[in-house]
This record gives C-alpha cells, structure tokens and sequence, in this order.
C-alpha cells in the first residue's frame, strides 16, 4: 500500500501563512516529506479534505497544483508496481528531482554569450602534436571574424544590435536571410563572400548552443539553405613536377638571401611528402628516428604522416641547423617567440613573404599559373600516384586519407601529353 497525503500547519516564519508537506508513505518503510513551494492563508488550509476552503480563483488553481502533483507521483509508484520494482518513499519523493534539476541548470543564453563561451573554450583548448602545446586561437579567429560580419547583418537587415539576440531569433528565415546578405556582398565585392565559410560557423554556433542544451536551438533552420552552404569545387594549387625542377635550378643570384631561405622552405614542404607550412615550421627533430624516418602528426588534422627523410630535405635542414633556435629543424622562430600566439603571428607573416617570393619565383622561370607554398603538397601527391605509388601509401606519407588527396591535392598535370598520345594512338 502507498499513499500521499499533504499536510499544513503554521509557517514558522510567517504565522499566517500555511505550510504544505508531502507525506509519502508505503507499507512497511519510514515516512518521507517533502515540502511544497504552494502557500496560502492558515485559516483558509482544510486538513481533512487536504485543500483550500476558499471559493476564489487563486485558491482554485492551487488545489489544482496539488492535484496535479499528488497525480504525477501517483503515476509513477504505480507504474513501479506493475513492473514489480523494489522501492522506497525516499526513491519515490525524489523521482523527479533529477528533472526539476536539469531544467533549473539550462540557461538561457544569448547568441553573443555562446560566441563568449566558444571562443574562451577554444582559445584554452590545448593538444600535443609532435611535442608542442597548441590551442585552436585559429578556429576562434574565424568565430571572431563572423560575429563581426553578424553584427552587421542584424543592423543592416533588422536595425537590431546583435547582443539582443536569442536563439529563438535564429530561425529558418533569419538563415536564409544571412545567406541572402553574404551573396549579395559577395557580388558586390566579386567574390564568394566566404559564403560556405560564415554559414559553416553559423551552424557550428547553433550545434553547440543545441548541444549544452540552450532552449531553441534547432539544427533544422539549415534545411533550407542547404543547397547553398555546399563549397564550390575545390581547385587544386598543384603545379607540374617540370616547375619543381626549374626551382630547383633557378639562379639563385637573382634573389636575396632572405628570398632564397623562402625557397629552401617551399623545397622542404616538396621533400617532406607535400608538408603543410604550419608543419614545416613547428617541426622538430624529434620527429625524425634513428633510421631517418620523418614521423609527425599534423596540426590541422588528427591524422599521422610519416615518410623517409629525403636527403635533398636533410641538406637544407643541415644548411640552416646552426641559426635554429632549440629543437627546432629549420630557423623560422627564435627566444622572442615565447607564447603560441607570437609563433602562430611569426607563421602567417612566414608565409606571406614566402608566396611574395613564390610571386617573383614563377615570373623568373616563366611560369604563368601561381604557385603558392601549398602548392608543393599537391605536386608531390601528384607525383607519387602518376608514378604508380599505391594512393593508400600516398596518403599516409602525406597525412590524408585517399579521399581527401584525389578531392583537395590529385590534379592531372600532363593533360597535353595525354592529348597528344590519344591523337597519336587513335
């Protein structure tokens, strides 16, 4: 037998006022209590009908709340019986506290506040890769970088300040306006407007508000504008192995000391199996064994490349090894660069001056494409898989899967010869 009764007496604090408890009794156990947050004058309390006497409408919905909650935990007692579950009123007075709690903890928080949390969790966010401490201060730049570009596209479209927004505002309609404005830049500016970028940031905003539980936030408001949000074909930066060879010859007379230290540094990415720039410059020798095997794990994906150590790639490691700072392999940050922040901001400017030499580079030797430092990745995967290497081997030399090199890096820089052959053949 089980049974809930509600019982009032006086409130300690306030005399007048009644204070309610649920008694929750089963045959056989201690009583428990539960106090009601429900209130009401003494006077109007009856005991024996366990409501109050009053006729009016607030008295009325209170006796309605108790009701409903004697019904609720009736309800739950009686499905325990029938499955034959051993319990107590204590289990019993605290079936719906884990309930009550959850919803207590879910805060209402605003779009600005979730841009708050991402970018303070992924800017302390730290992983080892090949020995160094790295946080995503990438990732939270472009969430930076698209706050801003929401900012003005909630003043311009509904003359409202960003920091007023909830993620009930974030509908399929306001989706499919954003997307609207960033084309409409775009065109204006003659570009995509980072179109695929932004919105993949706007979905990664909602995602994660959904996941921590914040109230109205729906994944489904992309449905609409999923057609639009796919990335246009990516084109490969891939240049012909021939080019590599006239870099390889170039006079080096005609460039700087400096410049020449930007071609040893795109060389090296070439030798290391397409290494990317942020690899080449955080990489160690500890990652290079005994046997001269390079081993590393990138930094942009949790993913293991690892390739003999060409000797062309260990001359210019050799070449530069006396004006490295600690245990780095090539000279690219120094005692100054104490914290990721001014490594990541040594890298990026690396890199610009590096693609301005590529620029001159290409106008040297004659060649009309551009080449970029990326550019070595894709020519060393071509390589390899025109020279009949197995695309799974390619692809753990590189750090890739064989998906990813054939759709980001495979590009077929021979279609002339092949022209030729198929006129020649048929």
């Amino acid at each position: 037998m089980f049974t809930i009764n509600i019982k009032g007496k006086e409130n300690p604090k306030t005399p007048q006022l009644v204070k309610l408890e649920a008694v929750f009794f089963k045959t056989g156990y201690a009583r428990v209590t539960k106090a009601l947050n429900i209130t009401g004058p003494i006077k109007d309390w009856d005991s024996q009908t366990q409501q109050f006497k009053s006729k009016g409408v607030e008295a009325s919905e209170k006796n309605q709340k108790l009701i409903e909650f004697k019904t609720k935990y009736l309800k739950v007692a009686e499905d325990w019986e029938a499955e034959c579950k051993q319990w107590a009123p204590v289990q019993w007075s605290h079936s719906f506290d884990n309930i009550d709690k959850k919803r207590q903890s879910t805060k209402v928080i605003s779009v600005c506040q979730m841009f708050d949390i991402l970018n303070d969790k992924l800017c302390h966010r730290e992983r080892i890769k090949n020995g160094n401490v790295l946080t995503s201060v990438g990732t939270a730049r472009r969430y930076r970088c698209m706050r801003r570009v929401l900012e003005e596209f909630t003043l311009q479209k509904y003359n409202r300040a960003l920091s007023s927004y909830y993620f009930e505002d974030i509908t399929e309609e306001f989706a499919d306006a954003f997307c609207f404005f960033l084309q409409k830049r775009g065109a204006e500016n003659g570009n995509e407007g980072n179109l695929y970028g932004n919105m993949k940031v706007l979905r990664g905003i909602v995602y994660y508000a959904n996941k921590m539980g914040v109230p109205d936030a729906d994944m489904s408001i992309f449905q609409r504008v999923q057609p639009k949000m796919k990335p246009k074909k990516f084109e490969p930066k891939t240049i012909p192995l021939d080019v590599i060879r006239k870099i390889e010859n170039v006079d080096r007379t005609l460039f700087s000391r400096i410049e020449q230290f930007h071609i040893d540094l795109f060389l090296f990415s070439f030798y290391t199996g397409g290494m990317a720039n942020v690899d080449v410059c955080f990489l160690t020798w500890d990652c290079i064994d005994k046997d001269g095997r390079l081993t590393y794990e990138r930094t942009k994906f949790p993913k293991k490349a690892s390739i003999i150590f060409h000797p062309k790639a260990r001359a210019i490691a050799e070449k530069y090894k006396n004006k490295c700072f600690g245990n780095y392999v090539l000279p690219i940050f120094s005692f100054r660069h104490t914290t990721e922040s001014k490594k990541r901001s040594r890298m990026n400017k690396i890199r610009t001056k590096v693609n301005i030499t590529l620029r001159k580079l290409s106008e040297v030797i004659k060649y009309n494409d551009k080449i970029t430092w990326y550019s070595a990745r894709g020519t060393f995967i071509t390589t390899m898989i025109a020279d009949n290497v197995h695309p799974a081997i390619v692809a753990e030399m590189a750090g890739n899967s064989p998906q990813t090199i054939f759709k980001h890096y495979f590009k077929n820089t021979t279609q002339k010869a092949i022209d030729n052959q198929v006129m020649n053949t048929i």
